[in-house]
């Protein structure tokens, strides 16, 4: 998945960026894989070399008031953490109401409305529908639930 150039990357905090993602990831308590290898990939995007990248891993350990971390960070790198943060969200199939308040939160800082947080809602699900029709063009099984 990349729906972003690597150097999109180089015009936002890299710190607060993955902060986001992991308050994100964090939100429901419970981090899944799919949202730890979006987590990865987020940071394999970005070109960030393997010891920074246990330092990033660390901020899914944290507890966050969502509202006094972001507050501070600038739109750039709220706005691209937001998008990032949906589909990490979205990524295991299931969004949780506490991720959703996290990500009204993140827009709202971002200065991202209502129409345009719907926007890229339905942006990540048309996104997630074309990625799951992959593995049926190769026309085997990938793992036990494909079968």
């Amino acid at each position: 998945m990349k729906p972003s150039h690597p150097d999109a990357f180089l015009v936002v905090d890299r710190d607060d960026y993955m902060t986001v993602l992991a308050i994100i990831a964090n939100a429901d308590n419970i981090l899944k894989e799919e949202e730890m290898s979006f987590f990865e990939s987020r940071m394999a995007r970005m070109l960030i070399n393997p010891r920074l990248r246990t330092q990033f891993r660390n901020l899914l350990r944290n507890e966050y008031n969502v509202e006094e971390t972001v507050k501070n960070m600038d739109k750039k790198t709220l706005r691209l953490a937001l998008r990032d943060g949906i589909f990490l969200a979205a990524a295991d199939g299931e969004v949780h109401d506490s991720e959703v308040e996290a990500i009204k939160i993140v827009a709202k800082h971002a200065g991202v409305d209502n129409d345009r947080l719907k926007e890229i809602w339905a942006w990540v699900q048309d996104g997630l529908e074309w990625m799951s029709t992959g593995p049926s063009l190769l026309e085997i099984a990938l793992d036990e639930s494909d079968k």
